[in-house]
């Protein structure tokens, strides 16, 4: 398991893909999680400040106490703090730009009747590299708020799906990538994360590289180009 942070109040490692990061009802491969490897390794109770999607790799922040994880929760969506992920997408982004388009949330009223509730959402992109010969664009994204699946639904509703999304992408285009790419995972990793921390106002800066096998798609879509 690789630590990027610890001190008495928190620790921050890496989540790679397809890993759940605590149990989930009626999952039974979320046994084998996050949560339950740094609990492990720190022989101790532990506690998830924020989340990633199970096909999502990156960082990720536990505390080690529910007070630590509720004074770190009350600064996650400040502006002073940066949540960044590198992703590629399908189609050509020239210029960067905002997401600012509410998603909805389905949510259950008092007579069990589905309702259908907006939240604000917000996406900030900016493109690193365009890959003419694959239509795909290599960026970089911050979120300012942290809804379910934000990153992607925000790019398929501007017809720039991620490339491995099985939820939210285009089935040929991922079955090209894994055929040609060795890419069998959504190209999503979040490879930055700053904020002061909670306690001693101290200004955290962790960086997690590009996973092998995403960094080889890049390497190789640029050899290709």
């Amino acid at each position: 398991m690789k630590v990027y942070f610890e001190d008495q109040y928190y620790i921050a490692v890496e989540k790679p893909a397809k890993k759940f990061i605590r149990p989930m009802p009626g999952e039974r491969e979320s046994k084998d999680c996050l949560l339950f490897d740094v609990r492990d390794h720190l022989e101790s109770k532990i506690y998830p400040v924020h989340r990633l999607d199970r096909a999502v790799s990156g960082i990720v922040i536990f505390a080690k106490t529910p007070k630590a994880a509720t004074k770190a929760q009350e600064i996650w969506n400040k502006k002073t703090t940066h949540k960044k992920y590198l992703c590629l997408n399908r189609g050509k982004i020239e210029k960067s730009g905002v997401y600012d388009v509410t998603l909805s949330k389905s949510g259950v009223s008092q007579s069990d009747i589905k309702k259908e509730i907006k939240q604000e959402a917000l996406t900030l992109y900016n493109p690193i590299e365009y890959f003419h010969h694959e239509f795909c664009t290599y960026t970089e994204v911050e979120i300012k708020t942290g809804r379910f699946h934000q990153i992607r639904r925000h790019f398929r509703k501007d017809i720039k799906p991620l490339i491995g999304d099985r939820k939210h992408g285009k089935g040929k285009v991922n079955n090209h990538f894994a055929d040609n790419y060795g890419m069998n995972r959504i190209f999503l990793h979040c490879h930055e994360l700053e904020f002061n921390h909670p306690y001693t106002g101290e200004l955290i800066l962790l960086n997690s590289p590009l996973p092998d096998v995403l960094n080889n798609v890049i390497l190789k879509l640029r050899v290709n180009n």
